[in-house]
């Protein structure tokens, strides 16, 4: 999976709800350790089995599970460096699913 766009880098992502996250994608691209800096959820973080697909040249479809049960699904444009995301998470006993879409940038 190393060939993966991002594999081995780290990206600040900035989404549309005022969260930034500080992703740290393992040099395999099967790992991701993700921070929350900034925004609603600041000071979360965690490290996940990632699963990825390149949909199209320079667009990957990438997807995890954390602890806290949430299910993450993201599609990463490289060529526009735009992101949407789907959060799919536990409330009042039951599932709900939020949609946002963001940006993302290389931190060097």
């Amino acid at each position: 999976m190393s060939d993966f766009a991002f594999a081995g880098k780290v990206f600040e992502i900035r989404l549309d709800n005022g969260v930034v996250f500080r992703n740290t994608y393992g040099p395999g691209g099967d790992k991701l350790r993700y921070e929350m800096i900034d925004g609603a959820t600041e000071g979360g973080s965690g490290t996940v089995d990632l699963y990825v697909g390149e949909v199209a040249e320079g667009v990957y479809l990438v997807g995890w599970n954390e602890e806290s049960g949430t299910a993450v699904t993201q599609v990463m444009d490289f060529n526009t460096k735009r992101i949407t995301a789907f959060f799919s998470l536990d409330e009042d006993g039951g599932r709900t699913g939020e949609v946002h879409d963001g940006t993302f940038q290389e931190v060097i």
